[in-house]
């Protein structure tokens, strides 16, 4: 079995709940990410897992060309739509791995990944991919989830995502984002804000369409948890960018 079939079996059967989630189609994180992207600029702009769309949706205008790239077909499909609600002309979506782009060597302006690289089967590989995609003085704006640095509340939070998604591989520390970033060749700036979002467990649970005994689970998890360790176990989410 391909190591992005999990995140392929999972995603192609929620497709449709990605559409609406309020989390995804808005939020603080994704206007920065349109505003650093509008103000680095450029001709070309390559969204990497991409979903449904809604970063592409916000960030196709500002640019000349537009790319969304993603594992999942079902999740292309449904972004066809989001891009023709949006009346987002100029965007191609493509079905690709992370880690093989199809996109010539310093060809691209900006990348955006956003609440993807989590589910990267390989992370660094998918990174080395960007900075080889992006052209000199290029721009990577990443925003996803973080881990803290306590050893028991970074296991607490991966377990607890695991048993709500499969799919889900890893929430890195702030200091493993930046150092998965540079080890791809780029410069890691991290934004001082850390965006926070408030989950209902059980809408959280629903989209992903988590299974009764492992729902049942995450919900003993949580209840059982300290009062500190359930505030953390939300999804705060750390924009950084980073640069060729």
């Amino acid at each position: 079995m391909s190591d992005i079939e999990p995140v392929q079996r999972q995603f192609g059967r929620i497709a449709a709940a990605y559409v609406e989630s309020a989390t995804h189609a808005r939020g603080e994180d994704l206007d920065r990410i349109v505003t650093l992207a509008r103000e680095h600029g450029g001709d070309r702009i390559v969204d990497v897992g991409t979903g449904v769309g809604h970063t592409l949706r916000r960030v196709a205008p500002h640019f000349r060309g537009a790319l969304g790239v993603d594992a999942t077909r079902e999740m292309l499909e449904a972004g066809l739509a989001v891009l023709a609600g949006a009346s987002i002309a100029n965007a191609l979506l493509v079905q690709a791995d992370a880690r093989a782009l199809p996109v010539p060597s310093g060809s691209v302006d900006v990348v955006t990944s956003r609440l993807a690289a989590h589910h990267f089967a390989d992370a660094p590989a998918a990174f080395a991919e960007i900075g080889r995609v992006l052209r000199p003085g290029g721009l990577f704006v990443l925003v996803d989830n973080y881990a803290p640095e306590d050893p028991a509340l970074d296991r607490f939070i991966n377990e607890l995502e695991t048993l709500r998604d499969p799919s889900h591989v890893r929430n890195h520390t702030v200091a493993r984002w930046s150092a998965l970033v540079e080890g791809a060749g780029m410069r890691a700036v991290v934004d001082s804000d850390v965006l926070v979002t408030k989950l209902d467990t059980e809408s959280w649970m629903a989209r992903s369409r988590t299974p009764p005994d492992r729902a049942a689970e995450v919900r003993r998890r949580l209840a059982g948890a300290s009062r500190g360790r359930s505030r953390r176990s939300g999804s705060p989410r750390q924009p950084s960018r980073s640069t060729s």
